[in-house]
């Protein structure tokens, strides 16, 4: 599987999270009232540049379900500091490989089973941060999603 190499700047952002097992339904939910917050915000221009990130930030391995945290955030320059719908941040900057894949369950699962040996096939050298997911509206196009994975 190919992928691109993208150094991301160190930028503020808005995020919501949930806490609660990842994949969950709770998760489509929070997308969706997010999509409407940031049309609502008239934020579509940083939609278009930066897409939506999804950020789990932890391990189910070693998290029990119900405690997992999973932000999705959006990099914007805008001050939210008072709205109570988001929370507000700052992205630290970094390299990722980035991958590419059809926003369905059965590829996505297929990527995850193959990272491991892609990891090790393209002697990518990790660093301790989530593996993020990116989605970008796009019109007319399959629905894809990527894959952004740290690296040094």
């Amino acid at each position: 599987m190919n992928y691109k190499i993208e150094l991301l700047t160190k930028m503020k952002m808005v995020y919501m999270r949930n806490i609660g097992p990842y994949g969950s339904e709770v998760n489509v939910e929070m997308m969706n009232t997010f999509k409407k917050w940031i049309k609502q915000h008239q934020l579509n221009d940083e939609l278009k540049e930066y897409g939506i990130y999804g950020v789990p930030q932890d391990d189910p391995e070693k998290t029990p379900s119900e405690r997992c945290r999973y932000d999705l955030m959006l990099m914007t320059n805008r001050d939210f500091s008072k709205d109570l719908m988001v929370q507000t941040g700052h992205f630290e900057r970094g390299k990722y490989a980035v991958f590419t894949v059809t926003h369905t369950t059965e590829k996505v699962n297929l990527f995850w089973r193959q990272l491991p040996q892609m990891i090790q096939n393209n002697q990518l050298n990790m660093r301790q941060a989530p593996i993020m997911e990116r989605y970008r509206e796009e019109e007319g196009e399959d629905k894809v999603c990527e894959f952004l994975l740290p690296i040094f």
